[in-house]
């Protein structure tokens, strides 16, 4: 598991050369090394500008051993133990790229590493669930699932981890199912926030992914704690809370080619709404931190609102082998992002 926060920054450098014979300037290229570039300056006698886009990230590898037992009360409920022993290397990475300003072409690009060492720690987990739900093609449609674990961390770090998730799958007419889900995730402690979780995945809430972001509100919104951009960063905490329904129903089932003998894999429809909110120990209602509207003047990242988002799903079943998603969301928390497709692969909850 890995978490990497990104900061964006360029600037320019300029150096004054010292006066030489003139000298041809060497033929364009796609791409020409740092140095040649410095020298060419030189030769030239003109004073070189060069533009710096510059990428900062925290990294983490991780290593774990396990060992998991469980204890059945009935065939619909059981009791989970397991005991998970890690060590978490991590390193500051700085990327660096050098373009001439004048031409755009890229001059040379570097990558720094310090190490910042490693943590151990060891995390025993004692988990309830319970399952008797049944599968159709894309997912359940009838039955319930719960699961309540709890997992401290001992050793270099300490948190406390909770989980509760519960899922229920309601047959409204024939095939057609009503499924909801309720899910709260958390760590507490003194390390609690050393894994970050993104709540912007397509598995939690929908409308909301990283790279939608990246291209629309973090082009001018410079203000986030972790990746420098606080509209993305409300989407990052060490705990959250999400709701959501679904109604599913079948769009395929048995559908030929013709005289082919080709039949088409089976195809799922849904109508969903997904709501979702992320934070950490900076925020409560207490304190004005986490509200249900935020103000339009408020910063995101300093100040958390329950997300929402609905559209349509459409997944399949391609022969048994992988379930396939695609999801048309409409996020309703951003003011100017209109509605997109997002495609993504395994079931849905």
């Amino acid at each position: 598991m890995r978490y990497m926060g990104l900061a964006l920054a360029v600037a320019v450098a300029s150096a004054p050369a010292r006066a030489q014979a003139p000298a041809q300037a060497p033929a364009d290229t796609r791409r020409l090394t740092l140095d040649a570039a410095v020298q060419r300056a030189l030769t030239q006698g003109e004073e070189m500008r060069l533009a710096r886009a510059q990428v900062s990230a925290t990294n983490g590898q991780v290593r774990q051993a396990f060992a998991d037992a469980s204890r059945p009360f009935n065939r619909f409920e059981r009791l989970e133990l397991g005991l998970r022993a890690s060590r978490i290397s991590r390193a500051y990475l700085e990327f660096s790229q050098y373009f001439d300003p004048a031409s755009g072409f890229l001059l040379d690009e570097r990558l720094q590493t310090q190490g910042l060492g490693a943590v151990n720690y060891v995390q025993p987990s004692l988990a309830l669930v319970n399952d008797n739900s049944i599968s159709l093609y894309t997912g359940p449609f009838i039955g319930r699932r719960m699961r309540l674990e709890y997992a401290p961390a001992f050793g270099g770090w300490h948190f406390h981890q909770f989980l509760g998730d519960y899922r229920r799958y309601d047959q409204l007419l024939g095939p057609v199912t009503l499924a909801s889900r309720l899910l709260f995730f958390g760590r507490f402690g003194r390390d609690s926030r050393e894994f970050p979780i993104f709540l912007g995945s397509t598995d939690l809430i929908r409308g909301y992914t990283a790279g939608s972001f990246r291209r629309h509100e973090c082009l001018l919104d410079l203000g986030g704690s972790l990746t420098g951009c606080a509209a993305l960063d409300q989407l990052i905490g060490s705990r959250i809370a999400v709701a959501n329904v679904e109604l599913r129903f079948p769009l395929i089932r048995d559908l030929a080619l013709g005289m082919l003998p080709v039949r088409l894999p089976p195809l799922d429809g849904a109508l969903f709404f997904d709501m979702g909110l992320a934070w950490d120990g900076r925020h409560s209602f207490s304190d004005g931190t986490i509200v249900w509207q935020r103000a339009a003047a408020a910063n995101p990242d300093l100040v958390r609102e329950p997300l929402r988002s609905w559209g349509l799903s459409i997944r399949s079943n391609l022969f048994g082998f992988i379930i396939l998603r695609a999801d048309y969301a409409k996020p309703l928390d951003r003011a100017g992002q209109g509605a997109y497709w997002t495609l993504s692969v395994g079931p849905t909850f």
